[in-house]
């Protein structure tokens, strides 16, 4: 079985454990912790990452980046289509085994058909028994081959409890 951690947008650097300051660029990490086998999300000040030493237990499955303020403030929809899209770009330049195949499909469907809704991207027609739907990004023409997943209402409810709002 499959632990995801839900935790809200950070306060501190998970790396150095300093106080993000208004303005700040944080970059939002969603890793696979393979020992324990849970999802967890790291939130480090971007200039760190070139810094930080991943170790063999985990794997990057994504990421993006947000300006942090002091002030919580609701993200605009342009905030967040705009993380989305990133963090959706990102979940293609991961390099998951086979063991990160589901949680990445599974990620990737979702934020596809999320970004379709927007007009972000745009799907293909798919075949009867496919095993991938291809989308295309409207600005870059650039394609996607999506795992088709059909998720249910708890794996849902798990991948909104880590990535926040950025699922919309």
């Amino acid at each position: 079985m499959f632990h995801w951690e839900i935790k809200d947008f950070g306060k501190l650097s998970s790396i150095s454990g300093k106080a993000f300051e208004d303005g700040d660029k944080v970059l939002c990490i969603v890793l696979k912790d393979i020992r324990n086998n849970e999802m967890i999300r790291c939130d480090l000040l971007e200039v760190e990452f070139s810094e930080w030493k991943q170790t063999e237990d985990t794997i990057i499955l994504g990421k993006w980046s947000r300006v942090f303020a002091e002030e919580a403030k609701a993200l605009t929809q342009e905030e967040r289509k705009h993380s989305a899209e990133s963090f959706f770009f990102s979940l293609f330049d991961s390099s998951e085994t086979n063991e990160e195949q589901e949680e990445l499909g599974l990620l990737k469907y979702l934020f596809a058909v999320s970004l379709e809704r927007k007009r972000v991207l745009k799907s293909q027609s798919i075949k009867a028994e496919a095993e991938s739907q291809i989308f295309v990004h409207v600005k870059t023409k650039r394609e996607f081959a999506v795992p088709v997943v059909i998720p249910n209402l708890e794996s849902v409810s798990k991948v909104e409890a880590i990535i926040g709002d950025l699922l919309f």
